[in-house]
C-alpha cells in the first residue's frame, strides 16, 4: 500500500510555503495576458515569436474547417493553448499536472461534445438522425444499428478525455520510476548513466506528447464539429 501511495503521490496537489500550487498556477495562467496585450514590458521580438507560433498552430488545427465552423476557431484554439500549457507546465519538477486527471479531461470534454452536438441536432435534426442508421442498411438490422450508432456517440466523450489523462498519466509515472531508479543506482554510475540517459530521451518525448495530447484534443473537437455541421 505504501509503494502504491508513493508511486501515485506525484498526482496530488503540492503546497510550497504553506500555499497551494494552484494559486502560483494561476499567476503564470494570467501571465499569458502579457502575451495576448502587447506591453513595453516585452520586446517586440517576443511578441513577433508568439504571434508566429499562434497563428502556425491555427493554421495547422483548423487546415480544413468549414464555413459554419469559423465562430468555433477562437474557443477551439482558447482549449488547444490551455491544455498545451497545463500539459508542458506539468513536466517542470515538482509540477502539478491537472490534466492527468479525468475529472479534469472529463470537465472539458463533455461540455464540448455536448454543445457540439446539441448544435448539430438544432440545426439539421433530420439529417443528425439519419446517421443513426447508414444508407442500405436491412429492415432487421435497423434496430442494431441505432443501437450500435448511439452507443458510438455516447463513447466519444469518455474517450476523447480518457485519451489525454491516459497518455499523460502513463508518462508521467515513467519519468517517476526512471527518476527513482537513477537516483537508487546512484552507487552504480553505469547503470545510473545509463538510465539518466534513458530518463532525458524520455523527458523529451514526453513533450512531445504533451503538444501532442493538446493537439489531438482540439482536433477531434474540431472533427466532432464538422460532422454535426
Amino acid at each position: 500500500m505504501n509503494l502504491v501511495n508513493s508511486l501515485f503521490g506525484q498526482f496530488s496537489p503540492d503546497v510550497f510555503l504553506l500555499l497551494p500550487l494552484q494559486i502560483i498556477s494561476c499567476l503564470l495562467a494570467l501571465s499569458w495576458f502579457t502575451l495576448i496585450f502587447p506591453t513595453n514590458f516585452f520586446s517586440g521580438r517576443i511578441n513577433y515569436i508568439w504571434n508566429v507560433i499562434r497563428l502556425e498552430s491555427i493554421k495547422i488545427l483548423f487546415q480544413n474547417v468549414k464555413k459554419e465552423a469559423l465562430p468555433w476557431i477562437s474557443t477551439l484554439t482558447v482549449v488547444f493553448f490551455i491544455i498545451l500549457s497545463i500539459n508542458l507546465m506539468g513536466l517542470f519538477p515538482y509540477a502539478f499536472s491537472i490534466t492527468s486527471h479525468a475529472s479534469f479531461t472529463y470537465s472539458l470534454a463533455i461540455p464540448l461534445w455536448l454543445s457540439v452536438n446539441v448544435l448539430g441536432f438544432y440545426i439539421a435534426f433530420s439529417s443528425r438522425l439519419s446517421h443513426l442508421v447508414p444508407q442500405g442498411t436491412p429492415p432487421f438490422l435497423i434496430p442494431i444499428m441505432i443501437i450500435i450508432e448511439t452507443l458510438s456517440l455516447i463513447a466519444q466523450p469518455i474517450a476523447l478525455g480518457l485519451r489525454l489523462a491516459a497518455n499523460l498519466t502513463a508518462g508521467h509515472l515513467l519519468i517517476f520510476l526512471l527518476s527513482t531508479a537513477t537516483w537508487l543506482l546512484i552507487s552504480n554510475p553505469v547503470i545510473s548513466s545509463i538510465t539518466l540517459i534513458i530518463l532525458t530521451l524520455l523527458f523529451l518525448l514526453e513533450i512531445g506528447v504533451a503538444c501532442i495530447q493538446a493537439y489531438v484534443f482540439t482536433s477531434l473537437v474540431n472533427f466532432y464539429l464538422d460532422q454535426n455541421l
